[in-house]
């Protein structure tokens, strides 16, 4: 709701003059707020509960931060606007994934469906990444189109059917090689978003 006009909030512009003078730049702002939440997800795993909680309010703050002093710099680009709706999810998808533990006292999900959460997020993702960069015109529909990668859903379908199999003689293969398509699936992740960031 708050940006159904596609417009900046007024009372945002009373902290232009303040944000103007930010050292950081709205990108890199962007990026700390994915990086912040990623050690907030960290910080939870190994009990520090009030330290995530104050991690995880310091990501939003930052993930608000970054449109604000693009705005005021007069520095909006449309692969600023790319990468912070991609950070968004990201940033949006560790602090789902802290709760998801969180959902009452004692409770942790098995590392193997976590594997498979993250490895379902990644291959959304992937996709995800080429339709947002067309929407948001960093790329050509052509550009758009060619752009590849390391695990494409062929592959990943194809390794998926071959997990089933062995599943059927061995979980603790099937595992191994769940977590070698999570692996894999996240580079193709990255490896995406740096080339639509790196091209023209």
């Amino acid at each position: 709701m708050l940006k159904n006009s596609g417009k900046p909030l007024k009372w945002t512009e009373r902290f232009y003059p303040i944000a103007k003078h930010c050292p950081i730049s709205p990108n890199w702002i962007t990026i700390i707020s994915m990086i912040i939440a990623f050690i907030a997800v960290i910080t939870f795993f190994y009990g520090y509960i009030y330290e995530t909680i104050i991690l995880v309010l310091f990501a939003f703050m930052f993930d608000s931060l970054d449109g604000l002093v693009a705005r005021a710099k007069g520095r909006v680009t449309k692969k600023g606007a790319f990468l912070d709706g991609i950070t968004d999810r990201v940033v949006e998808f560790f602090v789902l994934l802290i709760l998801w533990q969180w959902i009452k006292t004692g409770f942790l999900v098995p590392i193997e469906i976590q594997m498979i959460s993250i490895l379902f997020f990644g291959t959304c993702m992937t996709s995800y990444l080429k339709a947002y960069a067309e929407h948001r015109q960093v790329l050509s529909h052509e550009k758009a189109l060619k752009l590849g990668g390391l695990l494409e859903r062929g592959e990943r379908v194809g390794l998926m059917f071959i997990v089933l199999v062995i599943a059927l003689f061995s979980s603790v293969y099937a595992s191994y090689l769940i977590f070698i398509i999570f692996i894999l699936t996240i580079f193709t992740f990255l490896q995406r978003l740096y080339y639509i960031l790196s091209s023209s």
